[in-house]
């Protein structure tokens, strides 16, 4: 709840300043992605505008194509320790900082083991439905490591572990598997909707070359 409250109160305040700005015939920031439709680290942030400074002055540019290990530790490390600094540097900063930086690395460490050989090989066998299944199912895995890491910081690292232990603990393991396939059948939606999204925006780029 706290984290839609925060999304709510972001897309309200965005929502107002993007409409006096259009209505100047100016081009504002995107309004932030709703949470409930986050399961990428790359993809989580309530501030376009500065979301958008960050990757294009620190992150982008110290990264690069972010498929390097090296190069994208360093450019999270950069990102976050300008976070650090801009949000006011405590306790709860640095571990919401971290969290959030090993969670960036850790989706690039796993894309680069589901490239492996035999792992990749694996996924070649697969049909398109399962593939996506099986990616799904990571990225509800990765939406509640998304949603525990924030609330660290929109909360407090206590009401984190109460939240830890209702999923993991209590009522296990009916609860949590019924947790995670509601989750999963989300992330299911928001991967449809992107993906048609996707077409709508290939139709029109391909109606604009026609014309």
């Amino acid at each position: 709840s706290n984290l839609v409250y925060d999304w709510v109160k972001a897309a309200i305040l965005f929502g107002v300043v993007n409409t006096v700005a259009c209505l100047d015939h100016l081009d504002p920031p995107q309004p932030p992605k709703c949470i409930t439709a986050l399961y990428v680290f790359a993809e989580t942030h309530f501030d376009r505008g500065i979301n958008d400074w960050l990757c294009k002055y620190v992150y982008d540019h110290v990264g690069g194509e972010h498929s390097a290990v090296i190069p994208e530790l360093a450019a999270t490390v950069a990102t976050f320790a300008i976070t650090t600094l801009w949000l006011g540097p405590c306790d709860i900063v640095y571990l919401w900082s971290f969290l959030n930086c090993f969670g960036l690395n850790f989706e690039l460490w796993v894309q680069k083991l589901a490239e492996w050989g035999p792992l990749a090989r694996i996924e070649a066998s697969l049909s398109v439905q399962m593939s996506r299944r099986v990616r799904a199912l990571f990225g509800a895995l990765n939406f509640w490591a998304i949603i525990m890491y924030n609330l660290v910081s929109l909360n407090s690292l206590e009401f984190t572990e109460l939240v830890a232990r209702r999923l993991l603990l209590t009522g296990f393991p009916q609860t949590t598997l019924a947790v995670l396939f509601v989750t999963y059948c989300g992330v299911q939606l928001v991967k449809e909707r992107e993906r048609t999204l996707a077409l709508e925006e290939e139709q029109r780029q391909d109606k604009e070359k026609l014309e």
